[in-house]
């Protein structure tokens, strides 16, 4: 959609929503028909005099960074001079981390943090600043972004502890606790508190969409896939789907999204860090081009359009007068949107300068480009303003799973034809030879399905050389004669998918998790089938086979889910213990070692160093001795069988690399790309003759043996991601070791 047809729908929208408002008192200009706008104070300047710009926390997400000094506000008329009325006057030391108005404009839901709390908690008021403002949620964890909800809910994001161990931590480098989504009622609070199922990484930034489900931002992280992109979800936490993002994003971050008709969205583009959590106005079509007169939703075919082209989606310096966009919330009954705004390098550059930039509340007209000064006070950031109007209330969403689960009820995960794709990919590698997606899923003997877990497990900053998260096989799964496969698993959990081969390799990686509810059936069409389309079971009938056989039981204990520890681990196989046995008489640098002798150095300079720092890598050594590496802004010692086949997929931008550099042996989340398993070879589950590479076996060909199950071993550990660290050798794996719980 163009800025124009954006100027157009959006007029289209408004006349409805306005009609119980009048239009005396308010701007004419600027607001017209809106007597007031309710938003936020954010302070940023500190007791001694020095701006606190984003905590340290320079992500795209707001890391409940607290600086006291700032309150909840009625403006009225929403003017540069009208009348500023603070609804949280009774609180000292107040910082708000995000507010939503109500249905009817009379109440606001805010998080705010004070000086007699040292957590964020939910709040309700009414605008007018009559009565008492109300708590609704309390505990030793932070709540913030509320939102109301139609049936008497509010959801919002919380770092409340999921299980007994303890919360996920963020991302990869595991330094922040991790925020999912949570909902509690109205009337009863934190007595009615329900926790949604977990992601990895984050979860932000929740809206209300027209049709009662609930949209949010989500930080996907899973290998190469680092980004944020767009869902929703029921208001009981099920069908969590991506709505925008996962396809053609120009940027790598979408976040603050609202919905401005059914489909369409406005919120900011940005980089996955160092913003401020500001950006570009971008605009998100998510609605699919199938002629429907429904409103269908296809992630695949979403079109971004960016409504500021001259502000940056990376994180680099805009222009002067053109700055960075915060909290976009589009105006009814114009082609308008009420936005924050700020001018200046409004990145890590503000950060280092300890300057905070100048947040100030604008409307913003995409016809024309003007931006249009509403109120700025120049000692806080303004952020949050919403028009003090009444909306129409959207359906109450009903749930979708069966009557009074238990927190161990599985949910249900499948596929009705898995050789369903919208997605346009070939296969290459072993038995496919550039065969489309389609095709090649059709051969799938199976789905692995992989749970995935964070520093919940103990004391790791990453997994090894690789930017996959830990994983454990919950099983592989028949695919049945109709393509279909169905499994109960653990609900709440975080999983991805990979649809595999009679060689035991993954066609392909799904990179994205998907959780389920207690109760929950999350079968899908196929693998990323098209969203616009019904898929029908293959052999007609209402359903499939593995529907008829029934789900494969996956609600396995904790201890029994197949983990693959590199070195290390005090009970069960190593990879290196296979090495041991069958590989390093020929591969540790002795006189029977084809490549004894080779290496190459990387030289890397870290940052606040004086001098270059320089490592010498194995072109290939199988042993267990320790060599030393640099990965990911610090050094780090791993047998010399890891780094030598997982260093060449690893090396980052900051290094420079000289010698007899050796091909990716092990490809991180592709076992069919990786030379060392097309070296070793992959065989059949069906047929031990049967080979998916044309090379001869190794080492077979120099007199010694490996079972299929040792070459397995291998093919797993390159599907899932080449990790180091699992729950079986990290510090305090025997307490693993003895769970015998399904969900922790």
């Amino acid at each position: 959609m163009t800025r124009k047809a954006l100027f157009i729908a959006l007029a289209a929208l408004g006349p409805s929503l306005l009609a119980s408002c009048t239009s005396g008192g308010g701007n004419e200009d600027v607001l017209p028909g809106v007597q007031a706008v309710v938003f936020v104070k954010r302070a940023f300047i500190t007791d001694d005099g020095g701006e606190n710009v984003s905590g340290g926390a320079g992500q795209v997400f707001d890391y409940t960074r607290y600086q006291p000094g700032g309150g909840l506000f009625v403006l009225s008329p929403p003017t540069r001079d009208g009348t500023l009325r603070e609804l949280t006057e009774s609180f000292e030391d107040v910082d708000i981390n995000g507010m939503d108005l109500s249905f009817d404009a009379t109440r606001v839901v805010f998080s705010m943090r004070h000086g007699g709390d040292n957590r964020y908690h939910i709040f309700v008021a009414n605008v007018d600043g009559s009565g008492d403002v109300r708590q609704l949620s309390f505990g030793e964890y932070d709540d913030v972004t509320p939102i109301f909800v139609p049936g008497d809910r509010i959801a919002f994001v919380t770092n409340e502890s999921y299980t007994p161990m303890g919360t996920r931590a963020d991302e990869y480098n595991h330094s922040r606790i991790v925020a999912q989504l949570a909902t509690i009622s109205l009337s009863n609070g934190d007595a009615d508190r329900h926790v949604c199922s977990q992601n990895l990484s984050h979860t932000a930034n929740p809206f209300l969409m027209s049709d009662g489900s609930i949209g949010y931002s989500r930080w996907e992280h899973l290998g190469p896939v680092n980004d944020v992109k767009l869902f929703r979800m029921n208001p009981d936490c099920t069908q969590m789907v991506a709505v925008a993002g996962q396809h053609g994003k120009p940027f790598n971050s979408l976040v603050q999204a609202t919905e401005i008709q059914p489909g369409v969205f406005v919120g900011i583009g940005t980089s996955r860090s160092r913003t401020i959590q500001a950006g570009a106005l971008v605009q998100v079509d998510a609605r699919a081009s199938s002629g429907s007169s429904s409103i269908a939703l296809d992630e695949q075919e979403a079109r971004f359009d960016i409504l500021t082209a001259a502000v940056p989606t990376s994180s680099s310096d805009p222009a002067s007068g053109v700055g960075r966009y915060r909290a976009p919330h589009w105006l009814p009954g114009t082609s308008r949107i009420l936005v924050s705004w700020a001018d200046g390098e409004v990145n890590d550059r503000s950060e280092l300068a300890e300057t905070a930039p100048n947040f100030g509340i604008y409307t913003w007209d995409p016809a024309n480009h003007e931006r249009t000064l509403i109120y700025d006070d120049t000692n806080t950031w303004d952020l949050y303003a919403t028009p003090v109007v009444p909306r129409d209330t959207p359906p109450v969403r009903t749930g979708v799973v069966s009557p009074n689960p238990t927190e161990t009820t599985p949910a249900i995960i499948g596929s009705v034809d898995v050789s369903q794709t919208s997605l346009e990919e070939t296969v290459t590698g072993g038995n496919f030879s550039g065969e489309s997606l389609g095709q090649a899923l059709a051969q799938a003997t199976r789905v692995r399905v992989i749970e995935g877990f964070s520093s919940e497990i103990g004391p790791v900053g990453q997994f090894g050389l690789t930017m996959h998260e830990g994983g454990a096989i919950m099983g592989e799964v028949p695919v049945q004669a109709d393509g279909s496969w169905e499994a109960s698993v653990p609900p709440y959990l975080p999983y991805h998918l990979q649809p595999i081969d009679r060689f035991g390799m993954a066609i392909r990686n799904q990179l994205l998790w998907v959780q389920g509810m207690p109760g929950e059936n999350r079968r899908c069409g196929g693998c990323h089938e098209s969203r616009s389309e019904t898929i029908l079971p293959r052999m007609g009938g209402a359903t499939t086979l593995a529907q008829q056989a029934g789900p494969t039981d996956l609600m396995i204990p904790i201890a029994s889910r197949t983990e693959l520890p590199w070195f290390g681990a005090p009970s069960g196989e190593n990879v290196q213990d296979l090495f041991n046995a069958k590989c390093v008489s020929c591969h540790s640098g002795g006189t029977n070692d084809p490549f004894a002798g080779r290496f190459y150095t990387v030289t890397v300079t870290p940052e606040g160093a004086t001098a270059p720092q320089m490592y010498e890598i194995p072109y290939l050594d199988l042993s267990d001795r320790l060599v030393e590496s640099y990965y990911e802004r610090e050094v780090v010692s791993y047998p010399a069988s890891y780094v030598s086949l997982l260093y060449p997929s690893a090396m980052m931008g900051d290094s420079m690399v000289e010698g007899d550099v050796p091909p990716e042996w092990v490809t991180p989340g592709s076992a069919r790309g990786s030379v060392l398993i097309q070296q070793v070879n992959a065989q059949a589950e069906d047929d031990p003759t049967a080979f998916a590479f044309s090379s001869a076996a190794h080492p077979e060909d120099v007199g010694v043996t490996l079972t299929r199950e040792e070459r397995m071993m291998l093919i797993r550990m390159a599907d899932l991601g080449g990790q180091y660290w699992s729950r079986k050798n990290v510090e305090g794996a025997a307490s693993w070791q003895s769970m015998t719980t399904v969900y922790p």
